[in-house]
C-alpha cells in the first residue's frame, strides 16, 4: 500500500533529512551516507520510498530532487522552520503574546531562524544591555519601542548619543505621560537638544520592549496571561535586522513625533 505523502515527508527522520540534503543540489550516495551517519543497507529502503513517490530521481550513484520534489521540499522547509519557532527551540513565542506583530511580518517570523533566550533577575531589568549597546556602537543605530521606560532614561540616551548617531525611541502614551509628569526637565532636554528622535504610540502594544541594534533584535514580551516573566528572546543576522526595521517602521507610522512638551 502506497504511503500518504505526509508520511513520506515526516514519518521518517532519514527520509526527511535526505530530502533536505538534496534541496541543496544532487548528492552522491556516499555523501548522503556520510552526512546522515548511516549505512547503505539502512538508507536504501528509504531512498526506494522517495523514488516510488516521485520525489527524487537516480542517475548512476547520484540522487536529486524531481521538479515535484523540489516544490514540496521548499514548502516543507518553510513548515519546519515555522514549527521550530512556535513549538521547538523557540517555543517562547508559543507561550507569549505576539498579536502585536502585523500579519505580513508574522508570516516571516520563521525566517529569523536561530534564537537566544535570556532569563534576567528583577534587579537586571533596568540594567544597560551591554551586548546590544556594543552592537549599536558598531552600527551607529538604536531603534527602540518601549512600554517601560528606563528610570535613568535621560542619562542612558545621552550616553548613547555620544557614540550612536541614530537613536529613535517610540514610547507608549502611558510612558510618555509618566515621563512628562515625573521627569519633565529630563524629557524636555532630550526634545530641545534633539538628541533623540522621540515618538509617542497612542495605544498599549501588548509587549514590554523591542530593540534593534546592529544586526540584532531583542524582544521582552508578556506571557499569554499578560505578565512579564523576566525572559527575553533575541535574533541576529541580516534577515533579523531587516525584519526588525520593518516592525519598528510599522509602529513609527502609527506614532506621533514628540517635538515639544
Amino acid at each position: 500500500m502506497k504511503k500518504q505523502i505526509t508520511d513520506v515527508l515526516l514519518a521518517s527522520e532519514k527520509r526527511k533529512n535526505v530530502l533536505l540534503l538534496l534541496f541543496d543540489g544532487p548528492q552522491e550516495m556516499e555523501t548522503l551516507l556520510e552526512e546522515l551517519d548511516t549505512t547503505r543497507t539502512a538508507l536504501l529502503p528509504q531512498i526506494k520510498i522517495l523514488r516510488e513517490n516521485h520525489l527524487i530521481s537516480k542517475s548512476d550513484d547520484s540522487y536529486e530532487l524531481t521538479t515535484i520534489g523540489g516544490l514540496i521540499v521548499e514548502e516543507m522547509k518553510s513548515f519546519l522552520s515555522t514549527a521550530d519557532v512556535f513549538g521547538g527551540n523557540c517555543e517562547y513565542f508559543g507561550t507569549h503574546y505576539i498579536d502585536f506583530i502585523p500579519p505580513s511580518l508574522l508570516q516571516k517570523l520563521s525566517d529569523l531562524e536561530k534564537c537566544k533566550i535570556t532569563e534576567m533577575t528583577v534587579e537586571d531589568f533596568y540594567d544597560t544591555d551591554t551586548e546590544l549597546f556594543e552592537k549599536a556602537l558598531e552600527s551607529h543605530e538604536w531603534l527602540e519601542i518601549t512600554s517601560a521606560l528606563h528610570p535613568s532614561f535621560h542619562n542612558f540616551y545621552v550616553q548613547m548619543t555620544d557614540y550612536v548617531t541614530d537613536v529613535s525611541v517610540i514610547m507608549t502614551q502611558g510612558v510618555y505621560e509618566k515621563a512628562k509628569q515625573e521627569n519633565y526637565d529630563d524629557l524636555k532636554e532630550l526634545i530641545d537638544l534633539e538628541l533623540v528622535s522621540l515618538y509617542m504610540y497612542p495605544e498599549n502594544p501588548g509587549f514590554t520592549s523591542f530593540i534593534v541594534a546592529g544586526q540584532s533584535i531583542k524582544f521582552r514580551l508578556l506571557t499569554l496571561k499578560g505578565v512579564y516573566d523576566n525572559k527575553s528572546i533575541s535574533f541576529s543576522g541580516p534577515v533579523a535586522l531587516e525584519w526588525g526595521k520593518e516592525l519598528f517602521e510599522y509602529y513609527k507610522r502609527q506614532s506621533v513625533p514628540i517635538i515639544e512638551l
